[in-house]
């Protein structure tokens, strides 16, 4: 709707031993795929890495998103830099 204010929600993110990672503050979810999920959050783009990543629930109305699987790493980019982190490392 115009004229319609969309509340971004602060990003947290937790992770339970490395099984799980919870998110808040989520935008988008670029890509996914079971070694990587790539997602746009309030504080700028964010990519969980690991093994056997599954989705498992998205709700972009209240920002949240729950990972499950082996999780390796969690790699932030700058606002500025805009994919750049992320399109360097996927040669």
């Amino acid at each position: 709707m115009e004229g319609e204010i969309t509340k971004v929600m602060p990003h947290t993110l937790t992770l339970d031993q490395r099984k799980r990672a919870r998110l808040a503050g989520v935008v988008a979810v670029s890509c996914f795929h079971d070694q990587e999920v790539v997602l746009e959050t309030s504080e700028g783009e964010l990519a969980i890495l690991g093994e056997n990543l599954h989705i498992e629930e998205l709700s972009l109305e209240d920002g949240r998103l729950d990972v499950t699987g082996t999780i390796s790493g969690v790699e932030y980019a700058d606002k500025k830099e805009r994919r750049g982190l992320f399109m360097r490392r996927r040669r």
